[in-house]
């Protein structure tokens, strides 16, 4: 199920799916590309710099078993933001959009009334 989102400003409107997020799950650990796309800036920048300390830090490390440590302790960290981000991400962007102006476009449906209460909104 998708409510549809619209931005006052400039007619913009965007669908944002009630649920698990398939595309955050499985594609924002590359660069946090679509966490830049829906504007969570933020959490796309979280994951820039965990693909730096990701690349960066195995080589400062003093052996290679401590540097594979650290690479499974990194790799485990990204997978469970990814399930966290599956689970939260289409209600953190709907909030985000919120936040921004954006209104939902039949305030009054049966779908708008479900996402408000799952995401726990009371706009």
């Amino acid at each position: 199920m998708k409510v549809a989102m619209t931005n006052p400003k400039t007619g913009e409107i965007r669908e944002v799916k009630v649920g698990w997020s398939w595309i955050l799950f499985l594609f924002s650990g590359f660069f946090g590309l679509p966490l830049f796309l829906r504007k969570l800036h933020i959490w796309g920048g979280i994951f820039l710099v965990l693909w730096v300390v990701y690349l960066i830090a195995p080589s400062m490390m003093q052996n290679e078993e401590e540097a594979l440590g650290l690479m499974i302790l990194l790799n485990l960290f990204f997978l469970g933001l990814q399930i966290w981000l599956g689970i939260k991400g289409n209600e953190i962007t709907a909030k985000n959009y919120l936040e921004f102006g954006w209104h939902f476009t039949n305030p009054d449906s049966d779908e708008v009334r479900f996402a408000k209460g799952k995401w726990g909104i009371n706009v």
